[in-house]
């Protein structure tokens, strides 16, 4: 049934919310049954969306966690507690649904949200931390109930959607919030704050600017920000003080996982994935390499064409040399050839290597130190696969296989590798 899913991204992006209102009112408008917490903005949005799935889970809540995209399988889309949807459910919804799919001609993200809400009431779904896709004012995931929202920040990307300009940007990433609804977000630069101003005095919003966490499971210098924004939303949510907030976070933290996030694996050699694919977050992987590593360090790199692949191709001088360029398995992908040459324009000693198993392999006999992937989320993905696959790299905790890569708040049991 994944199949006939993601058949549907022929389909493109439609923008509009008339295909999944329809869609989720054929499902019974299950978003109406439990809280949503939505995590909008340009980076970040996974990890804090994680943070705070695992410091509700610790209180005690039930919850359901939405991202996108996905990294290993799609199914990791949708998890209550940390366990991902099951196949028998995506079945059973696409066999109910499937001619309100084709009727109201949803495409492959609206499926995904709508499934994911319908999923979220059957499975008993208390509250549901909830990343954003692009959006924003048109995003599918608007149509979830949502009391509060949680803005990450921003950058420039997706131009032509969004807006040519961070304020742009801004003010429709910040149009997911409701009337009269809370919005949680750090002071930003000036063009941003006046976008968030606005949206906060047209729809009588309440501003909550929160403090950095003390405490971050996730290496990364951005990330006490991510971790300050999941601590003030579950304490919106649940009414409890910062203080125990944290407590529980610190609990929560101590089994949290976050896959190809600043992720390193042990193996030979050792492997650091990260999903880094905007100048922002390319600076945040190399602010922590350059703190942690001597350098440069070999890498197998691949971008998304409408990604900003240039200037972090120059943002990777110095940092990852020799680099073998790879095609991530998108249809938006930035062939590897036309990588390379930008690699070696800037003096960088590159190799094209266009499918990524092989990138992986090529790269692994440049270093026995340290190997960084990254680019994008399907390089990374696809390349941590190929090292487990091929058993160089370990995944030394209790027997962990890719599916409890996504671990946050208490232990969950897990399906097993077979079902990827």
């Amino acid at each position: 049934m994944e199949e006939y899913i993601f058949a549907r991204r022929r389909m493109g992006m439609k923008f509009g919310l008339d295909r999944v209102r329809k869609l989720m009112a054929a499902a019974g408008d299950p978003q109406r049954s439990y809280r949503t917490v939505h995590i909008v903005g340009t980076n970040g949005k996974g990890s804090t969306t994680a943070y705070l799935a695992g410091i509700l889970q610790e209180m005690g809540y039930r919850v359901g966690r939405m991202t996108s995209p996905h990294l290993l399988h799609y199914r990791e889309r949708a998890a209550v507690n940390g366990e991902w949807i099951p196949e028998s459910e995506v079945v059973e919804f696409v066999e109910t649904f499937r001619d309100s799919i084709e009727q109201f001609r949803a495409t492959f993200f609206e499926i995904t949200t709508v499934m994911s809400a319908w999923y979220f009431r059957k499975a008993g779904v208390e509250v549901v931390s909830a990343e954003a896709g692009l959006g924003g004012r048109l995003d599918a995931t608007r149509l979830l109930d949502g009391g509060i929202t949680v803005f990450t920040g921003v950058e420039i990307e997706h131009r032509r959607i969004l807006g040519p300009t961070e304020a742009a940007i801004a003010t429709e990433k910040v149009a997911m919030a409701k009337e009269g609804s809370i919005l949680v977000a750090y002071t930003q630069k000036p063009e941003v704050e006046e976008a968030i101003a606005s949206a906060v005095a047209g729809r009588n919003l309440r501003r909550v600017v929160p403090e950095p966490s003390p405490f971050a499971p996730l290496p990364g210098g951005y990330q006490p920000l991510n971790a300050g924004l999941a601590v003030a939303a579950a304490g919106l949510l649940s009414g409890r003080p910062a203080e125990e907030v944290l407590e529980v976070f610190r609990n929560s933290g101590r089994s949290f996982r976050w896959a190809g996030r600043i992720d390193l694996r042990e193996g030979e050699p050792p492997v650091l994935f990260d999903v880094a694919h905007s100048p922002g977050s390319m600076a945040g992987l190399i602010e922590y390499l350059g703190r942690e590593r001597a350098l440069p360090v070999p890498a197998v790199v691949g971008f998304l064409e409408d990604k900003f692949w240039r200037e972090m191709t120059l943002q990777m001088k110095g940092v990852f040399e020799p680099v073998v360029a790879t095609t991530p398995l998108n249809e938006r992908s930035l062939p590897a050839e036309i990588l390379v040459k930008e690699f070696r324009r800037h003096g960088i000693e590159a190799l094209c290597q266009d499918d990524i198993g092989k990138a992986m392999d090529t790269a692994r006999g440049m270093t026995r130190d340290l190997l960084v992937v990254t680019g994008s989320f399907f390089v990374t993905g696809e390349a941590m696969l190929h090292a487990w696959r091929c058993g160089w790299i370990r995944l030394p905790e209790r027997g962990e296989e890719p599916h409890q890569l996504f671990r946050s708040g208490r232990d969950v049991d897990t399906p097993e590798m077979t079902d990827l």
